[in-house]
């Protein structure tokens, strides 16, 4: 493995590109969790009240 100060700004960048590529991927097998997730909630009749962040 190369330490980032070793890299030049082209392997930077590329680096860079190949991370953003993992999150967008990570985000979308999120989102179809999520909405499995629901699907599944409603089949079984599940009612799911989210966290508001309010403290109740």
């Amino acid at each position: 493995m190369v330490n980032l100060e070793q890299m030049s700004r082209e392997e930077l960048i590329e680096v860079i590109k190949i991370k953003d590529e993992l999150l967008k991927e990570l985000r979308e097998e999120l989102e179809a969790y999520r909405q499995l997730v629901s699907e599944l909630q409603a089949k079984l009749g599940i009612v799911d009240y989210p966290y508001s962040g309010n403290g109740d």
